[in-house]
């Protein structure tokens, strides 16, 4: 009987560098995770939410500050609440925990590149789109408001009621204050961050709007539906899914790589 040789399959580069990648990948997303979570376990605790293990053992999954959505039947039951402050702090959690894992699982030559996408991330994806949103939809829900309260604003509040009586209307006008002052924010944040990183970096910076740009969003969309409807279960639902979605800005900062170089 013939002895068949041994073969081991080849490591070639290209094999080695997938590994990397993953390896790299998979190490960020768990800095970045590890970033939102302990952002999320502050707000619990500012929020009156016990951090307690034995009591957080004790309590039913669905009763954890976490996942508790607004109970129409208990309208004063503590909800934990995404707002504006919260939001940034979860987004800078992800970037720092993000840029923390990628300068230990990654070469030091793109940590430069990391720094920059941090920039990105936090100006062009979270500061500025969630100021361009807040802003306008708070002013809007202060309109919305005028149909229900005494004022010298005579004209304004039967436009207020008018919009508020409209079913259609009661819809699209605040879709359209969020949707547009979303676009506006995510055009203006991005090239604000580009300008800042010309400018750092001495050269000139051009990152484009990415698709995973859109992912941090959701908080944008958390908070206009925060403000806008206040104790709903709709926004508590969709609150639910910021962190993770979060989470995008602190990946997309560890995993940055330097440009290549072309060759000669």
């Amino acid at each position: 009987m013939a002895i068949q040789p041994i073969t081991n399959t080849p490591i070639t580069p290209q094999t080695q560098a997938k590994d990397n990648s993953l390896a790299l990948k998979t190490g960020v997303a768990l800095t970045s995770a590890l970033g939102v979570a302990t952002s999320v376990a502050l707000i619990a605790k500012h929020q009156g939410f016990s951090l307690n293990p034995t009591k957080i053992a004790n309590t039913k999954v669905k009763d954890w500050a976490i996942f508790k959505i607004t109970n129409p039947e208990k309208p004063d039951e503590k909800v934990l609440k995404f707002e504006w402050a919260e939001i940034m702090s979860m987004g800078i959690g992800s970037v720092i925990g993000g840029l923390i894992g990628g300068a230990i699982l990654d070469k030091k030559e793109n940590f430069s590149s990391k720094c920059s996408e941090a920039v990105s991330q936090l100006l062009g994806d979270i500061t500025i789109p969630l100021s361009f949103v807040a802003l306008p939809t708070m002013l809007y829900k202060k309109f919305e408001d005028l149909a229900t309260k005494e004022t010298s604003h005579t004209k304004l509040q039967s436009l207020s009621k008018t919009v508020k009586n409209n079913k259609f209307l009661k819809i699209a006008c605040p879709t359209l204050v969020s949707g547009s002052s979303l676009a506006a924010g995510i055009i203006t944040g991005n090239k604000v961050s580009n300008k800042l990183n010309s400018k750092i970096h001495g050269e000139d910076h051009s990152r484009g709007i990415r698709l995973t740009d859109f992912a941090p969003h959701l908080d944008d969309v958390c908070l206009a539906i925060t403000l806008m409807a206040d104790k709903s279960p709709v926004g508590d639902i969709i609150s639910k899914f910021v962190p993770i979605a979060l989470s995008v800005a602190g990946i997309e900062t560890g995993t940055a790589k330097a440009p290549e170089k072309q060759k000669a």
